[in-house]
């Protein structure tokens, strides 16, 4: 099939429109242009091209020294919101703060940034790719593979999102009956505030479901220990277990399979399963998470410039923020979201700040939440005296809102 280039950049920005749908992928248009190799099943062609648009995706990222808010950086971070993260289009411009016209602009002219690209590569110098991929048998494992991906597929346009005591918790639940029939113990160790990851909550669920199954199967009298630790910016949550190891049951093909079905699941969040064996021939897990994902901050004035400006100043570092002139919202958004801080003003409509401190810091579950009084108001002690961690006095430097917010983190 031969195309036009105007009608090329058509294709790749449809492609993307349906990134996580790999039964339209299969027939789409590009999939024999860039692939062409008439051997290959069309379930793998799918996932080629699925995996092309997301890498040459990455090629866009200016890195860590472009300028914050550069054209470069925008086109790069608008493009992983909408189709990495998958965001809406509205969302996307809320969080670079541009407008939605601006968003389709950028857009647009990102995406013909990337069929340039392909186009160079795929379509002007078609000989340069090699696809050493050989003719395929299918096998009822390569159908269960198959089947898993295009489900996570689907899951992945989720928000992307887990609590994680929430996780671990549910999935200790569904498994009690098990553990219970083995006589096996577990124990959980997070730390606390609880910690956000960026990774689908069912998708990390049923990873944890199967590696739990796996301990339990090996034990009987024994403990599974799952423990969670921070290691060079990622999140290891280690399962161990402990105990009288069963004798092995037959089918270790079969757990093998489902042993590399879990580190499927995991690559596709961006995960990583490592796996030891101690002494007794008991296996431990250790899975390295994705980051926690921005810090969400939630500020609460009534002031919308201000909420406009802090905007600005956060997410220039990294921040993720939650503007609310509400009274009422912000003490059902801390209740509902525990942002990592709130920065508060005094002077609101409705109930006053002061009213909204006090609930903020009797209430069991948002105490633990750094609140910041922000105000032109002088009154540090009395903020101090009530339960504030921090004060800052209007108007405030972008340097000294982030310095604040910093040593948060250092307290915590």
């Amino acid at each position: 099939m031969e195309l036009a280039k105007d009608e090329f950049s058509q294709q790749i920005t449809n492609a993307y429109q349906h990134l996580y749908d790999l039964v339209y992928l299969r027939s789409h248009a590009l999939t024999d242009l860039l692939i062409p190799d008439p051997t290959m099943q069309r379930k793998r062609k799918a996932w080629l091209l699925h995996d092309i648009l997301l890498n040459v995706l990455e090629e866009l990222d200016p890195g860590s020294h472009a300028p914050v808010f550069s054209r470069e950086w925008r086109r790069y971070r608008l493009l992983t919101l909408r189709y990495t993260d998958g965001l809406d289009p509205q969302a996307v411009a809320n969080e670079l703060a541009i407008s939605r016209r601006h968003f389709y602009r950028e857009h647009d002219a990102a995406l013909e940034a990337i069929a340039s690209i392909l186009w160079d590569r795929y379509v002007q110098r078609p000989n340069q790719i090699v696809w050493s991929q050989p003719v395929e048998t299918t096998t009822a494992n390569d159908e269960r593979l198959s089947l898993l991906r295009e489900e996570a597929a689907r899951l992945n346009q989720s928000d992307g999102q887990s609590l994680l005591p929430d996780v671990v918790a549910r999935t200790v639940d569904t498994i009690s009956e098990m553990t219970k029939h083995k006589a096996v113990q577990i124990e959980i160790a997070l730390r606390e505030p609880a910690t956000r990851i960026g990774m689908d909550r069912t998708i990390l669920r049923q990873i944890l479901l199967g590696l739990l199954s796996y301990q339990i199967d090996q034990l009987m009298h024994g403990v599974i220990r799952i423990v969670e630790a921070w290691r060079n910016g990622h999140i290891n949550l280690t399962l161990e277990s402990q105990g009288d190891r069963v004798a092995e049951h037959n089918g270790s093909t079969q757990v093998e399979m489902q042993l590399s079905m879990l580190d499927e699941l995991a690559a596709m969040q961006k995960a990583t399963i490592n796996a030891t064996i101690n002494d007794a021939g008991l296996h431990t897990f250790t899975l390295i998470l994705p980051g926690e994902l921005p810090r969400s901050v939630l500020v609460v004035d009534d002031n919308e410039d201000v909420l406009e400006l802090f905007r600005r100043y956060l997410q220039a570092h990294h921040y993720q923020i939650m503007p609310t002139q509400s009274s009422t919202e912000a003490l059902q958004l801390a209740l509902e979201c525990h942002p990592y801080a709130v920065i508060l003003d005094l002077m609101l409509p409705e109930r006053d700040g002061w009213d909204v401190l006090q609930t903020l810091v009797n209430q069991p579950n948002t105490q633990h939440i750094p609140i910041v009084i922000c105000t032109v108001l002088g009154a540090k002690s009395l903020a101090f005296a009530l339960g504030a961690t921090a004060f800052l006095e209007k108007p405030v430097t972008e340097h000294k809102l982030v310095e604040t917010l910093q040593g948060l983190g250092a307290e915590r």
